[in-house]
């Protein structure tokens, strides 16, 4: 992966390896505001909690301080012997008078233990029951001060939420029950002295999780039941917590909130929920990181443009500058120096080092063309058929000799190959010759081959071919000779019909040698392989003698004799 990815940055140009270094380097200090301002998103978070939980103790504490305030009035109240004695005028005074010095209260009344109210803070236009509310239940059960739930005033039309305490007489008996409503105005003041930031919230619920009390659009929320899932976790978690969740108006807020529960009381009569948009809380450190990138992008943008300034004069002009000697060195410009005008660094090095390329070049070139002239010159002067040919079997280059060999002029033999002027039954020769040659298995190989002239004559070549090497060390063409040999080859044909033809004369001559075996009776003589054979024919066998019958005078004598003997 990181071969690939070297590969790949050795393409781009210089200015965009400088641009990608200058934003390597800025990594860190981009690293260093991200982390920064998670960091203060962290403490915005831990802020906005802790203010969240400011406003929700401050409520709870006001709260308490409430719940025990109306638990002393209560009690007093049932003290005064005007309650005791169900005075209703003069009961309804005093109440009057108490609220009127206590506005954080929305109503007091009195109710016989039937639960029928005789008596009111405020003016009682007729009697009505509030034995079916929770709070005068619970003053009857446990005969305690006890919580009420969500109600709506009968008298005052506020939401609110009561408590209650009965009035014992002498013997235990409950005589009257005392109930009080809170009146929640004053937490919306409490709540606008805090300095919280917008869009922050409290809610009032009660045991059952209705809401009772709502600073911001409460007409929409009070007497409704609070969000489940929400009161639920409020509901099985500690006493007081605090935590992000989604709120009651469907954006993300910090929420702390706390329980309210009398003392002899198993259930909490009220949940304090106090919540701060988290959005708003984060703002600040949001608004501080864009503020430090911004910085961070100016000072970036900076270091590019001076990082590409410094590039350009430092490495760029001075690379171009090595780049047009290339070029012009390429064009065969062999006096182009360049160390002059780049002096100093690695690049200074780099252009001296160019410079002695440059000279080395000049002397190769000028060697190279004195060996080129050379061999030019023993090409063309040499007594034999000289070729180059390519690879393919094209003639590269011909010297008159072998122009003369095969009667082509020279443009016309270099437009042909090999296979042109090699007799067809001799090219399949060559090729498994030529292969050897390419593959390194022989340097050189003579043959004798037979050509075809442009006369379409036959002419005998004594040919020999190597391999010659490129700058690659790879095989580059074929140096081919070529000698005229036929006039050799007649001779030797010449030659060789005379030695038949005395071979000939040779196998006709025959003479007879060494110890004949002849038998002394019958004259027959005894040949090698043991064969009885007539003198005559033996002889004419292993000799070029011819036998020819005639009688000797002493044998004509001999046989005159005989005859007249006969007779």
């Amino acid at each position: 992966m990181t071969h690939i990815l070297l590969h790949r940055l050795s393409f781009l140009s210089l200015r965009k390896l400088l641009v990608l270094l200058t934003l390597l380097l800025a990594l860190p200090a981009v690293g260093l505001i991200v982390y920064s301002g998670l960091d203060q998103r962290r403490n915005a978070l831990q802020e906005g909690i802790a203010e969240s939980r400011k406003l929700a103790y401050s409520l709870t504490s006001e709260q308490k301080n409430l719940t025990a305030a109306a638990q002393q009035l209560v009690t007093v109240l049932g003290q005064l012997p005007q309650v005791r004695e169900h005075k209703a005028a003069a009961v309804d005074r005093i109440l009057a008078s108490v609220l009127a010095l206590n506005p954080q209260y929305a109503n007091i009344i009195i109710t016989d233990p039937a639960g029928t109210v005789w008596a009111s803070a405020l003016p009682l236009v007729k009697p009505f029951s509030i034995a079916n509310k929770r709070t005068f239940r619970n003053s009857m059960q446990t005969r305690q001060f006890s919580s009420g739930e969500y109600i709506v005033g009968q008298i005052s039309t506020k939401s609110t939420i009561g408590f209650s305490s009965p009035v014992l007489d002498e013997k235990g008996t409950v005589t009257a029950v005392i109930a009080v409503n809170l009146n929640f105005d004053h937490f919306n003041v409490l709540f606008d002295q805090s300095g919280l930031p917008k869009g922050a919230t409290f809610t009032i619920t009660d045991y059952n999780g209705v809401i009772i009390d709502r600073n911001l659009n409460p007409e929409g929320f009070i007497g409704k039941k609070f969000n489940s899932g929400l009161f639920m976790k409020m509901v099985s978690g500690p006493e007081e917590d605090s935590f992000v969740d989604v709120g009651l108006t469907g954006d993300r807020q910090i929420i702390s909130y706390a329980k309210l529960r009398l003392r002899n009381e198993a259930f909490p009569y009220l949940y304090v929920k106090a919540a701060i948009p988290l959005q708003a809380t984060l703002d600040k450190a949001v608004q501080k990181q864009y503020y430090n990138m911004a910085f961070l992008s100016l000072f970036l943008l900076a270091t590019i443009l001076l990082a590409l300034f410094i590039g350009k004069h430092c490495f760029v002009d001075r690379i171009a500058t090595l780049q047009q000697a290339s070029h012009r060195l390429a064009a065969g410009d062999l006096r182009t120096k360049v160390s002059a005008c780049l002096q100093g660094g690695e690049l200074g090095d780099l252009a001296q080092t160019f410079d002695q390329m440059a000279s080395q070049l000049a002397d190769r070139e000028k060697a190279v063309r004195e060996s080129e002239a050379r061999f030019r010159s023993a090409l063309e002067n040499a007594p034999i058929g000289m070729a180059i040919v390519s690879l393919n079997g094209g003639f590269l280059r011909v010297n008159h000799a072998l122009c003369g060999v095969l009667g082509y002029e020279q443009e016309e033999l270099e437009a042909l190959t090999f296979a042109d002027v090699i007799h067809p039954d001799d090219l399949s020769l060559d090729i498994p010759n030529a292969k050897r040659l390419l593959e390194g298995e022989i340097s050189a190989y003579t043959a004798e081959r037979r050509c075809i002239t442009r006369s379409r004559e036959m002419v005998w070549v004594q040919l020999t071919a190597s391999a010659l090497k490129n700058d690659e060390s790879a095989p580059g063409y074929f140096i081919v000779q070529m000698e005229d040999i036929t006039d050799r080859k007649k001779v030797e044909k010449e030659r060789e019909g005379l030695i038949e033809e005395l071979q000939e004369a040779l196998c006709d001559v025959k003479t007879l040698s060494g110890l004949l075996p002849i038998c002394a009776s019958c004259k027959k003589i005894r040949d090698d392989k043991g064969h009885w054979n007539q003198l005559e024919t033996y002889i004419i066998k292993h000799s070029g003698a011819m036998f020819s019958y005639r009688i000797c005078p002493e044998c004509q004598v001999s046989h005159r004799d005989d005859r007249a003997d006969d007779e």
